[in-house]
Protein backbone atom coordinates (compact mmCIF):
# COMPACT_ATOMS: atom_id res chain seq x y z
CA UNK A 1 0.00 0.00 0.00
CA UNK A 2 2.80 2.44 0.79
CA UNK A 3 4.22 1.93 -2.69
CA UNK A 4 0.97 2.85 -4.40
CA UNK A 5 1.07 6.47 -5.60
CA UNK A 6 -2.69 6.69 -5.38
CA UNK A 7 -2.52 6.29 -1.60
CA UNK A 8 0.13 9.13 -1.18
CA UNK A 9 -1.83 12.40 -1.02
CA UNK A 10 1.32 14.64 -0.74
CA UNK A 11 2.84 13.38 -4.00
CA UNK A 12 2.30 15.70 -6.95
CA UNK A 13 2.01 13.76 -10.16
CA UNK A 14 3.25 15.27 -13.48
CA UNK A 15 2.36 14.46 -16.97
CA UNK A 16 5.06 13.03 -19.29
CA UNK A 17 5.37 16.41 -21.07
CA UNK A 18 6.04 18.21 -17.79
CA UNK A 19 8.76 15.68 -16.84
CA UNK A 20 10.58 16.25 -20.15
CA UNK A 21 10.40 20.02 -19.62
CA UNK A 22 11.98 19.70 -16.15
CA UNK A 23 14.84 17.61 -17.59
CA UNK A 24 15.63 20.26 -20.25
CA UNK A 25 15.55 23.01 -17.60
CA UNK A 26 18.14 21.13 -15.53
CA UNK A 27 20.39 20.67 -18.56
CA UNK A 28 20.11 24.37 -19.40
CA UNK A 29 21.20 25.29 -15.87
CA UNK A 30 24.23 22.94 -16.06
CA UNK A 31 25.29 24.35 -19.44
CA UNK A 32 24.97 27.92 -18.15
CA UNK A 33 27.08 27.07 -15.07
CA UNK A 34 29.79 25.46 -17.25
CA UNK A 35 29.92 28.53 -19.50
CA UNK A 36 30.32 30.83 -16.49
CA UNK A 37 33.24 28.73 -15.16
CA UNK A 38 34.92 28.76 -18.59
CA UNK A 39 34.58 32.56 -18.84
CA UNK A 40 36.04 32.97 -15.35
CA UNK A 41 39.03 30.75 -16.25
CA UNK A 42 39.75 32.68 -19.45
CA UNK A 43 39.50 35.99 -17.61
CA UNK A 44 42.01 34.80 -15.02
CA UNK A 45 44.38 33.64 -17.76
CA UNK A 46 44.27 37.04 -19.47
CA UNK A 47 45.44 38.74 -16.27
CA UNK A 48 48.61 36.60 -16.07
CA UNK A 49 51.95 38.29 -17.04
CA UNK A 50 52.76 38.05 -20.73
CA UNK A 51 55.73 35.79 -21.55
CA UNK A 52 57.58 36.28 -24.80
CA UNK A 53 57.31 33.17 -26.99
CA UNK A 54 60.49 31.20 -27.14
CA UNK A 55 61.78 28.05 -28.70
CA UNK A 56 62.00 26.71 -32.18
CA UNK A 57 58.42 27.65 -33.03
CA UNK A 58 58.69 31.25 -31.82
CA UNK A 59 57.82 34.05 -34.20
CA UNK A 60 60.88 35.82 -35.55
CA UNK A 61 59.87 39.19 -36.87
CA UNK A 62 61.92 42.35 -37.44
CA UNK A 63 64.49 42.94 -34.74
CA UNK A 64 64.70 39.26 -33.76
CA UNK A 65 68.47 39.46 -34.15
CA UNK A 66 68.76 41.98 -31.33
CA UNK A 67 69.46 41.07 -27.74
CA UNK A 68 66.41 39.77 -25.88
CA UNK A 69 65.13 42.30 -23.36
CA UNK A 70 63.89 39.72 -20.90
CA UNK A 71 65.22 36.44 -19.64
CA UNK A 72 62.76 33.66 -18.91
CA UNK A 73 63.56 30.36 -17.25
CA UNK A 74 63.06 27.34 -19.46
CA UNK A 75 63.02 23.84 -18.14
CA UNK A 76 64.00 20.50 -19.45
CA UNK A 77 60.44 19.23 -19.94
CA UNK A 78 57.28 21.32 -19.83
CA UNK A 79 54.20 20.02 -18.08
CA UNK A 80 51.11 19.70 -20.25
CA UNK A 81 49.17 22.97 -20.27
CA UNK A 82 45.35 23.00 -20.00
CA UNK A 83 43.54 23.95 -23.18
CA UNK A 84 39.90 23.72 -24.26
CA UNK A 85 39.11 20.11 -24.90
CA UNK A 86 42.03 18.58 -22.96
CA UNK A 87 45.80 19.01 -22.47
CA UNK A 88 48.47 19.96 -24.98
CA UNK A 89 51.41 17.63 -25.63
CA UNK A 90 54.53 18.37 -23.49
CA UNK A 91 57.34 20.17 -25.37
CA UNK A 92 60.79 18.52 -25.26
CA UNK A 93 64.19 20.18 -24.93
CA UNK A 94 65.44 22.07 -27.99
CA UNK A 95 69.17 21.40 -28.48
CA UNK A 96 71.40 23.21 -30.98
CA UNK A 97 74.98 22.13 -31.73
CA UNK A 98 77.42 24.79 -32.98
CA UNK A 99 80.77 23.96 -34.56
CA UNK A 100 83.23 26.81 -35.16
CA UNK A 101 85.73 25.64 -37.76
CA UNK A 102 88.80 27.31 -39.27
CA UNK A 103 90.52 25.23 -41.98
CA UNK A 104 89.17 21.91 -40.70
CA UNK A 105 88.48 20.08 -44.00
CA UNK A 106 90.43 17.02 -42.85
CA UNK A 107 88.53 16.56 -39.58
CA UNK A 108 85.10 18.24 -39.90
CA UNK A 109 83.58 15.11 -41.49
CA UNK A 110 84.38 12.93 -38.48
CA UNK A 111 83.03 15.60 -36.12
CA UNK A 112 79.70 15.74 -37.99
CA UNK A 113 79.36 11.98 -38.30
CA UNK A 114 79.79 11.68 -34.53
CA UNK A 115 77.06 14.27 -33.90
CA UNK A 116 74.67 12.64 -36.35
CA UNK A 117 75.26 9.26 -34.68
CA UNK A 118 74.13 10.49 -31.25
CA UNK A 119 71.48 8.48 -29.44
CA UNK A 120 69.83 11.85 -28.84
CA UNK A 121 70.66 13.82 -31.99
CA UNK A 122 70.67 17.64 -31.71
CA UNK A 123 67.65 19.34 -33.27
CA UNK A 124 69.97 21.59 -35.29
CA UNK A 125 73.65 21.32 -36.21
CA UNK A 126 75.36 24.52 -37.33
CA UNK A 127 78.84 24.66 -38.84
CA UNK A 128 80.48 28.08 -38.93
CA UNK A 129 83.34 28.13 -41.41
CA UNK A 130 85.29 31.10 -40.09
CA UNK A 131 87.60 32.71 -42.65
CA UNK A 132 88.62 29.29 -43.92
CA UNK A 133 90.89 29.07 -46.94
CA UNK A 134 90.31 25.36 -47.53
CA UNK A 135 87.26 23.20 -48.32
CA UNK A 136 85.82 23.14 -44.78
CA UNK A 137 82.44 24.52 -45.88
CA UNK A 138 82.24 22.22 -48.92
CA UNK A 139 82.88 19.12 -46.83
CA UNK A 140 80.27 20.18 -44.27
CA UNK A 141 77.66 20.77 -47.00
CA UNK A 142 77.90 17.12 -47.97
CA UNK A 143 75.76 16.42 -44.88
CA UNK A 144 72.18 17.46 -45.75
CA UNK A 145 71.11 17.53 -42.09
CA UNK A 146 73.68 20.25 -41.31
CA UNK A 147 73.33 24.00 -41.73
CA UNK A 148 76.56 25.59 -42.99
CA UNK A 149 77.31 29.31 -42.76
CA UNK A 150 80.43 31.24 -43.62
CA UNK A 151 81.12 34.13 -41.30
CA UNK A 152 80.88 37.59 -42.82
CA UNK A 153 83.18 40.39 -41.72
CA UNK A 154 84.27 38.52 -38.61
CA UNK A 155 87.40 39.99 -37.04
CA UNK A 156 86.87 38.41 -33.62
CA UNK A 157 87.99 34.87 -34.45
CA UNK A 158 86.18 32.07 -32.62
CA UNK A 159 84.09 34.37 -30.38
CA UNK A 160 82.76 36.26 -33.39
CA UNK A 161 81.79 33.07 -35.21
CA UNK A 162 80.01 31.71 -32.13
CA UNK A 163 78.08 34.92 -31.56
CA UNK A 164 76.95 35.18 -35.18
CA UNK A 165 75.61 31.61 -35.15
CA UNK A 166 74.06 31.98 -31.70
CA UNK A 167 71.98 35.01 -32.64
CA UNK A 168 70.76 33.38 -35.84
CA UNK A 169 70.06 29.85 -34.65
CA UNK A 170 70.52 29.24 -30.92
CA UNK A 171 69.38 32.23 -28.88
CA UNK A 172 66.11 30.46 -27.96
CA UNK A 173 67.64 27.00 -27.47
CA UNK A 174 67.35 25.17 -24.15
CA UNK A 175 70.82 23.59 -24.48
CA UNK A 176 73.66 24.69 -26.75
CA UNK A 177 76.36 22.12 -27.51
CA UNK A 178 79.74 23.52 -28.54
CA UNK A 179 82.21 21.33 -30.43
CA UNK A 180 85.47 22.22 -32.14
CA UNK A 181 85.93 21.16 -35.75
CA UNK A 182 88.50 18.52 -34.82
CA UNK A 183 86.57 16.97 -31.92
CA UNK A 184 84.66 13.67 -31.85
CA UNK A 185 81.98 13.03 -29.21
CA UNK A 186 80.88 9.55 -28.08
CA UNK A 187 77.32 8.51 -29.10
CA UNK A 188 75.88 9.07 -25.61
CA UNK A 189 77.23 12.61 -25.13
CA UNK A 190 74.16 14.73 -25.98
CA UNK A 191 71.77 12.38 -24.17
CA UNK A 192 73.93 12.46 -21.03
CA UNK A 193 74.13 16.26 -21.13
CA UNK A 194 70.34 16.46 -21.47
CA UNK A 195 69.98 14.32 -18.33
CA UNK A 196 72.56 16.39 -16.43
CA UNK A 197 70.77 19.66 -17.08
CA UNK A 198 67.41 18.13 -16.16
CA UNK A 199 68.78 16.79 -12.87
CA UNK A 200 70.57 20.03 -11.86
CA UNK A 201 68.50 23.21 -12.37
CA UNK A 202 71.50 25.42 -11.44
CA UNK A 203 73.87 23.76 -13.90
CA UNK A 204 74.95 26.43 -16.38
CA UNK A 205 77.74 24.64 -18.25
CA UNK A 206 79.14 21.12 -18.51
CA UNK A 207 82.55 20.39 -19.98
CA UNK A 208 83.50 17.10 -21.57
CA UNK A 209 86.66 15.30 -20.54
CA UNK A 210 89.13 16.06 -23.38
CA UNK A 211 91.38 13.26 -24.60
CA UNK A 212 94.18 14.33 -26.93
CA UNK A 213 94.72 12.07 -29.91
CA UNK A 214 98.12 11.00 -31.23
CA UNK A 215 100.90 8.63 -30.21
CA UNK A 216 104.02 10.80 -30.20
CA UNK A 217 105.66 12.30 -27.14
CA UNK A 218 103.91 15.69 -27.42
CA UNK A 219 100.38 14.23 -27.76
CA UNK A 220 101.07 11.97 -24.77
CA UNK A 221 102.32 14.96 -22.80
CA UNK A 222 99.13 16.90 -23.56
CA UNK A 223 96.89 13.90 -22.86
CA UNK A 224 98.51 13.43 -19.47
CA UNK A 225 98.19 17.14 -18.69
CA UNK A 226 94.46 17.22 -19.43
CA UNK A 227 93.89 13.99 -17.53
CA UNK A 228 95.22 15.65 -14.38
CA UNK A 229 92.90 18.61 -14.89
CA UNK A 230 89.90 16.28 -15.35
CA UNK A 231 90.73 14.38 -12.16
CA UNK A 232 90.95 17.60 -10.16
CA UNK A 233 87.68 18.99 -11.53
CA UNK A 234 85.77 15.78 -10.88
CA UNK A 235 87.09 15.51 -7.32
CA UNK A 236 85.98 19.02 -6.31
CA UNK A 237 82.65 18.99 -8.17
CA UNK A 238 83.18 22.05 -10.39
CA UNK A 239 85.53 23.17 -13.13
CA UNK A 240 87.49 26.33 -13.77
CA UNK A 241 86.86 26.28 -17.52
CA UNK A 242 83.97 24.82 -19.48
CA UNK A 243 86.19 23.92 -22.40
CA UNK A 244 84.90 24.99 -25.81
CA UNK A 245 86.55 21.88 -27.26
CA UNK A 246 83.45 19.91 -26.34
CA UNK A 247 80.80 21.24 -23.96
CA UNK A 248 77.15 22.06 -23.35
CA UNK A 249 75.58 25.24 -21.99
CA UNK A 250 72.14 25.94 -20.58
CA UNK A 251 70.41 28.35 -22.92
CA UNK A 252 69.23 30.55 -20.04
CA UNK A 253 72.81 31.01 -18.81
CA UNK A 254 73.94 32.09 -22.29
CA UNK A 255 71.07 34.56 -22.57
CA UNK A 256 72.13 36.11 -19.29
CA UNK A 257 75.75 36.33 -20.46
CA UNK A 258 74.59 38.10 -23.64
CA UNK A 259 73.08 40.87 -21.47
CA UNK A 260 76.44 41.81 -19.92
CA UNK A 261 77.82 45.29 -20.72
CA UNK A 262 79.96 45.56 -23.84
CA UNK A 263 78.88 42.11 -24.99
CA UNK A 264 77.56 41.43 -28.47
CA UNK A 265 76.64 37.90 -27.47
CA UNK A 266 77.50 35.32 -24.81
CA UNK A 267 81.14 35.16 -25.93
CA UNK A 268 83.31 38.17 -25.20
CA UNK A 269 85.67 39.95 -27.58
CA UNK A 270 87.85 41.25 -24.73
CA UNK A 271 89.60 37.94 -24.07
CA UNK A 272 91.38 35.41 -26.27
CA UNK A 273 90.31 32.66 -23.84
CA UNK A 274 86.61 33.12 -24.42
CA UNK A 275 85.63 29.87 -22.69
CA UNK A 276 87.39 30.84 -19.44
CA UNK A 277 85.82 34.30 -19.56
CA UNK A 278 82.33 32.86 -20.14
CA UNK A 279 82.76 30.29 -17.37
CA UNK A 280 83.77 33.01 -14.92
CA UNK A 281 80.74 35.13 -15.82
CA UNK A 282 78.41 32.15 -15.40
CA UNK A 283 79.82 31.29 -12.00
CA UNK A 284 79.59 34.94 -11.00
CA UNK A 285 75.88 34.89 -11.92
CA UNK A 286 75.34 31.87 -9.64
CA UNK A 287 75.44 29.04 -12.18
CA UNK A 288 77.28 25.78 -11.51
CA UNK A 289 79.96 24.84 -14.04
CA UNK A 290 81.19 21.28 -13.85
CA UNK A 291 83.15 18.54 -15.58
CA UNK A 292 80.74 15.94 -16.89
CA UNK A 293 81.30 12.60 -15.12
CA UNK A 294 80.33 10.58 -18.21
CA UNK A 295 80.94 12.68 -21.34
CA UNK A 296 84.41 12.68 -22.88
CA UNK A 297 85.69 13.68 -26.30
CA UNK A 298 88.65 12.94 -28.56
CA UNK A 299 90.26 16.05 -29.97
CA UNK A 300 93.32 16.92 -31.97
CA UNK A 301 96.54 17.75 -30.14
CA UNK A 302 99.27 20.14 -31.14
CA UNK A 303 101.55 18.10 -33.37
CA UNK A 304 104.70 20.22 -33.13
CA UNK A 305 106.49 21.99 -30.31
CA UNK A 306 106.07 25.32 -32.10
CA UNK A 307 102.29 25.01 -32.43
CA UNK A 308 102.01 23.81 -28.81
CA UNK A 309 104.10 26.77 -27.66
CA UNK A 310 101.95 29.39 -29.41
CA UNK A 311 98.72 27.73 -28.29
CA UNK A 312 99.80 27.78 -24.64
CA UNK A 313 101.11 31.32 -24.87
CA UNK A 314 97.64 32.32 -26.09
CA UNK A 315 95.91 30.43 -23.27
CA UNK A 316 98.29 31.55 -20.53
CA UNK A 317 98.50 35.21 -21.58
CA UNK A 318 94.73 35.36 -22.03
CA UNK A 319 94.16 33.90 -18.57
CA UNK A 320 96.65 36.30 -16.98
CA UNK A 321 94.96 39.27 -18.65
CA UNK A 322 91.56 38.10 -17.42
CA UNK A 323 92.86 37.66 -13.88
CA UNK A 324 94.08 41.26 -13.89
CA UNK A 325 90.75 42.37 -15.37
CA UNK A 326 88.63 40.50 -12.78
CA UNK A 327 90.88 41.10 -9.78
CA UNK A 328 91.25 38.59 -6.96
CA UNK A 329 87.96 37.28 -5.59
CA UNK A 330 86.32 34.13 -4.25
CA UNK A 331 85.81 32.76 -7.77
CA UNK A 332 89.39 33.00 -9.04
CA UNK A 333 91.66 33.08 -6.00
CA UNK A 334 92.72 29.52 -6.84
CA UNK A 335 93.97 30.71 -10.24
CA UNK A 336 95.95 33.43 -8.48
CA UNK A 337 97.42 30.82 -6.13
CA UNK A 338 98.30 28.69 -9.14
CA UNK A 339 100.18 31.60 -10.67
CA UNK A 340 102.00 32.08 -7.37
CA UNK A 341 102.86 28.38 -7.32
CA UNK A 342 104.44 28.81 -10.76
CA UNK A 343 106.75 31.48 -9.34
CA UNK A 344 107.62 29.25 -6.37
CA UNK A 345 108.37 26.37 -8.75
CA UNK A 346 110.73 28.56 -10.74
CA UNK A 347 112.48 29.60 -7.53
CA UNK A 348 112.70 25.96 -6.41
CA UNK A 349 114.32 24.80 -9.65
CA UNK A 350 116.79 27.68 -9.61
CA UNK A 351 117.83 26.98 -6.02
CA UNK A 352 117.99 23.20 -6.58
CA UNK A 353 120.15 23.52 -9.67
CA UNK A 354 122.38 26.08 -7.97
CA UNK A 355 122.95 23.97 -4.84
CA UNK A 356 123.50 20.68 -6.65
CA UNK A 357 125.63 22.33 -9.31
CA UNK A 358 127.82 23.98 -6.71
CA UNK A 359 128.19 20.74 -4.75
CA UNK A 360 129.06 18.77 -7.88
CA UNK A 361 131.76 21.30 -8.82
CA UNK A 362 133.32 21.51 -5.36
CA UNK A 363 133.10 18.01 -3.92
CA UNK A 364 131.71 15.87 -6.69
CA UNK A 365 128.31 14.26 -6.96
CA UNK A 366 127.17 12.33 -3.90
CA UNK A 367 124.14 10.10 -3.50
CA UNK A 368 121.50 11.70 -1.23
CA UNK A 369 118.69 9.52 0.20
CA UNK A 370 116.79 12.70 1.07
CA UNK A 371 116.39 13.71 -2.57
CA UNK A 372 115.55 10.14 -3.54
CA UNK A 373 112.56 10.25 -1.19
CA UNK A 374 111.28 13.25 -3.13
CA UNK A 375 111.70 11.32 -6.35
CA UNK A 376 109.78 8.30 -5.04
CA UNK A 377 106.99 10.57 -3.84
CA UNK A 378 106.59 12.10 -7.32
CA UNK A 379 106.76 8.66 -8.95
CA UNK A 380 103.83 7.49 -6.81
CA UNK A 381 101.78 10.58 -7.70
CA UNK A 382 102.47 10.29 -11.42
CA UNK A 383 101.64 6.58 -11.42
CA UNK A 384 98.30 7.19 -9.70
CA UNK A 385 97.45 9.82 -12.32
CA UNK A 386 98.35 7.70 -15.32
CA UNK A 387 96.27 4.77 -14.01
CA UNK A 388 93.18 6.99 -14.05
CA UNK A 389 93.91 8.36 -17.52
CA UNK A 390 91.53 7.12 -20.22
CA UNK A 391 93.09 5.24 -23.16
CA UNK A 392 96.54 4.99 -21.55
CA UNK A 393 99.03 2.31 -22.59
CA UNK A 394 102.30 0.89 -21.32
CA UNK A 395 104.36 3.71 -22.83
CA UNK A 396 102.33 6.29 -20.92
CA UNK A 397 103.10 4.40 -17.72
CA UNK A 398 106.85 4.34 -18.46
CA UNK A 399 106.93 8.06 -19.24
CA UNK A 400 105.05 8.76 -16.01
CA UNK A 401 107.06 6.66 -13.54
CA UNK A 402 110.39 7.70 -15.08
CA UNK A 403 109.38 11.34 -14.42
CA UNK A 404 110.41 12.24 -17.97
CA UNK A 405 106.91 13.48 -18.68
CA UNK A 406 106.69 15.53 -15.49
CA UNK A 407 110.08 17.21 -15.96
CA UNK A 408 109.41 18.04 -19.62
CA UNK A 409 105.99 19.52 -18.86
CA UNK A 410 107.34 21.48 -15.88
CA UNK A 411 110.04 23.11 -18.00
CA UNK A 412 107.59 23.98 -20.77
CA UNK A 413 104.83 25.26 -18.50
CA UNK A 414 107.21 27.43 -16.47
CA UNK A 415 108.66 28.85 -19.68
CA UNK A 416 105.37 29.88 -21.27
CA UNK A 417 104.14 31.22 -17.92
CA UNK A 418 107.10 33.60 -17.70
CA UNK A 419 106.79 34.70 -21.33
CA UNK A 420 103.03 35.22 -20.99
CA UNK A 421 103.30 37.41 -17.89
CA UNK A 422 105.98 39.50 -19.58
CA UNK A 423 103.67 40.02 -22.56
CA UNK A 424 100.73 40.99 -20.36
CA UNK A 425 102.65 43.34 -18.07
CA UNK A 426 104.34 45.05 -21.01
CA UNK A 427 101.01 45.36 -22.85
CA UNK A 428 102.50 43.64 -25.90
CA UNK A 429 100.09 40.74 -26.40
CA UNK A 430 99.22 41.54 -30.04
CA UNK A 431 97.34 38.97 -32.10
CA UNK A 432 97.86 35.68 -30.28
CA UNK A 433 95.77 33.67 -32.75
CA UNK A 434 97.85 34.36 -35.86
CA UNK A 435 101.09 32.65 -34.70
CA UNK A 436 99.16 29.55 -33.65
CA UNK A 437 97.27 29.39 -36.97
CA UNK A 438 100.53 29.78 -38.87
CA UNK A 439 102.31 27.08 -36.85
CA UNK A 440 99.39 24.68 -37.20
CA UNK A 441 99.19 25.32 -40.92
CA UNK A 442 102.86 24.51 -41.36
CA UNK A 443 102.42 21.34 -39.32
CA UNK A 444 99.40 20.33 -41.39
CA UNK A 445 101.30 20.79 -44.64
CA UNK A 446 104.23 18.77 -43.31
CA UNK A 447 102.18 15.96 -41.75
CA UNK A 448 99.00 16.09 -43.87
CA UNK A 449 96.67 16.51 -40.87
CA UNK A 450 93.81 18.88 -40.01
CA UNK A 451 94.17 22.16 -38.16
CA UNK A 452 92.58 22.55 -34.72
CA UNK A 453 90.98 25.64 -33.21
Amino acid sequence: MNDNPATMPDLVRHSPDEQVTDTFDALDRLIAMSQQQEQARLAAAETMPHVRPAGRGAQRGPGAHRKPREITLRHQHRSPSPVRGGFSEPRTTHIVAMIPAHNEEASIGATLRALLAQTRCPDQIIVMSDNSTDATADVARQFPQVTVIETVGNTHRKSGALNQAWWRYAQHADIVVGVDGDTVLPPHAVADWEKEFAAKPKLGGSSSQPIMTGHGFLPRLQRFEFSKSVTMSLSRGWCRVVSGTGCAYRGEALRQAAQLPNHEGPWTYESVVEDYHLTFQMRKAGWLCEMSPTVYCHTGSMATLKSLWYQRIKWQAGTCADLLRFGCNRLNYREWLQQGFVLLSIAFWVVWLALNGTEALTSGFRFSPFWQLFSLFFVAIEYSHVRRMRDHDWLDVILAVSLVQMVAYSVLSLSWAVVSWVKVLRGAMGDLWAPQYKAEGMAAQAMNIGVGS
